[in-house]
C-alpha cells in the first residue's frame, strides 16, 4: 500500500510540474506577442531626432494587423483555467505577494467616424495632419500593448472582469490604426 501512495504522489507531483511548464509557456507565448507590438511601436516611435520611415509603415502595419488578428479571447480563458488548476493545486501561483498588479488601459481614442471624408474634403492639407495620424497610430500600438499587459497580468490572477474590459480595446486599436494608415497612405495617392 505505501508503495501505490508513493507512486502517486510522485505522479501527481509530475504533473504539477507539467501544468507549470505548460502554464509558464503560455504565458511566455501571449508575452511575446506584447512584445512584439512594443517593439513595433519604437520602430515608429523616433528617438534620435526625425528621420523618414514612412517608407517602414505598411510593412509594420502588416505586422501589427498579423499580432492583433492573432489575439484569441479563448487563450486568455485558458489561462485563468490553468491557473486556477495550479491554484487549486497549492503551488502558490495566486499568491498576492508574489504576482502581478493588473492596472486597466485607458479608455480607446477614437477619430471621428467620418474622419477620411473630412480629410478628403480638404483643399490644402497641411503637414500636421500627416504627423497626426501617424502618431495616432504610434498611441495606438502604444496602448495595444498596455491592454494586452493587463489582460495577461490579469488572467494571472483570475480575473475575469480584465477580458471582459480589455480584450475589446484589443479589436478597436488595431482597427483605429488600420483607419489611421488607410488615411495616411491615401496621402500619397
Amino acid at each position: 500500500m505505501t508503495a501505490d501512495h508513493e507512486y502517486e504522489e510522485e505522479d501527481s507531483r509530475e504533473s504539477t510540474e507539467s501544468l507549470i511548464a505548460d502554464w509558464e509557456a503560455h504565458v511566455a507565448h501571449l508575452r511575446r506577442t506584447g512584445d512584439k507590438v512594443r517593439w513595433l511601436h519604437a520602430e515608429l516611435t523616433p528617438w534620435h531626432g526625425v528621420r523618414d520611415r514612412s517608407h517602414e509603415w505598411d510593412w509594420i502595419m502588416r505586422e501589427f494587423s498579423e499580432a492583433a488578428s492573432g489575439a484569441h479571447k479563448r487563450d486568455f480563458e485558458s489561462l485563468i483555467f490553468q491557473t486556477m488548476e495550479l491554484h487549486n493545486r497549492g503551488t502558490g501561483v495566486l499568491n498576492p505577494d508574489h504576482g502581478p498588479n493588473p492596472v486597466p488601459s485607458p479608455f480607446v481614442r477614437h477619430m471621428p467616424a467620418d474622419q477620411a471624408e473630412i480629410e478628403a474634403k480638404r483643399i490644402q492639407r497641411q503637414g500636421r495632419h500627416v504627423v497626426t495620424y501617424q502618431e495616432h497610430i504610434r498611441q495606438c500600438l502604444d496602448h495595444f500593448v498596455l491592454a494586452w499587459t493587463a489582460l495577461i497580468d490579469g488572467c494571472s490572477i483570475c480575473d475575469w472582469d480584465m477580458i471582459d474590459d480589455e480584450f475589446p480595446k484589443l479589436a478597436l486599436l488595431a482597427e483605429e490604426a488600420k483607419r489611421a494608415h488607410d488615411i495616411w497612405s491615401s496621402f500619397d495617392r
